[in-house]
């Protein structure tokens, strides 16, 4: 593989593209992990954790918060704060390996011991070292094996199959779909829906004109504030004009209604789109990471 002149230095492509693959695997087994741990222990899951490992990516986040001048994310996501080791340690947990396995179809122990694999090659990226063919290869090779899980992990998630409720809800979901209804038919001009599968609620904004607008990721992550612990994710639509808001099914009554009446006032209006793309809107808002894009199917 070649490489290519930066001014005076030269970067091997390897690199390059040892860094691309090392983000896409950190990025999913990062959800994966999150999502296991809100089907096995709700939003509160951090208090499940270790309190020393807890208070390490307590500490780390907030490190990141200090560093607002870099522009990066400084969004305190306990499992973005976490290293590769940190990280494997919170897949192998007993009490969420049922969840992983049930989301991915994988073994937690698996997954965990492809990370410490790929952890071998970013140690040599951000310490400088060129790394080769063979190394790319080997790092194609981890990456096969959780783009496997990734698969079946975005059928119970990003494309999962979940039943549409119009004004006919199951027993718990009754309390929460009236409340929606409500809020929806007061939005004028918008169409939503909410829909569910064991797992998982989905509040569901369809297209509606002014069309070709995406939601802004700051203005989603000021208009959730602390409500972002109680979703799984924000679904945006890649092509646009589509969102939904994913929670756990389990969640309580309360913390379903704050999460509703935060989706209808923020998607009915208009300073919640925007017609900048997510590739060319600021990275740290974009890949917020409780922001998750798909595609339409």
């Amino acid at each position: 593989m070649k490489s290519d002149w930066s001014g005076e230095v030269l970067i091997p492509a390897a690199n390059i593209e040892g860094y691309g693959l090392v983000y896409e695997a950190e990025t999913w087994l990062r959800r994966i992990c999150l999502a296991a741990l809100m089907l096995a222990e709700g939003p509160a899951w951090a208090s499940s954790l270790d309190p020393q490992l807890r208070s390490r990516l307590e500490a780390e986040s907030m490190r990141h918060g200090t560093r607002w001048y870099l522009g990066i994310d400084a969004e305190e996501e306990l499992l973005w704060a976490s290293t590769h080791g940190q990280l494997a340690r919170v897949l192998q947990l007993s009490a969420i390996a049922h969840a992983v396995q049930h989301l991915c179809g994988a073994r937690a122990v698996d997954l965990a011991d492809r990370l410490r694999s790929i952890a071998l090659v970013r140690n040599a990226l951000a310490h400088n070292r060129a790394i080769s063919d063979a190394t790319l290869t080997i790092l194609q090779s981890d990456l096969v094996a959780i783009r496997s899980a990734v698969d079946e992990f975005k059928v119970n998630t990003l494309y999962a199959e979940s039943e549409i409720h119009l004004r006919d809800y199951p027993s718990d979901l009754k309390r929460i779909g009236s409340e929606f209804d409500r809020l929806a038919d007061a939005a004028v001009g918008q169409q939503m829906f909410l829909s569910a599968n064991d797992d998982f609620v989905f509040l569901v904004r369809l297209p509606v004109d002014p069309f070709g607008r995406w939601p802004r990721g700051d203005r989603i992550r000021d208009g959730l504030g602390v409500a972002s612990r109680l979703l799984l994710c924000v679904l945006a639509n890649k092509t646009g004009d589509e969102v939904q808001f994913v929670i756990p099914r389990s969640l309580a009554y309360p913390e379903m209604s704050e999460v509703t009446r935060r989706f209808v006032g923020m998607v009915s209006v208009d300073p919640f789109w925007t017609d900048v793309p997510p590739t060319a809107q600021h990275p740290a808002n974009s890949s917020w990471p409780r922001l998750w894009f798909y595609e339409n199917s």
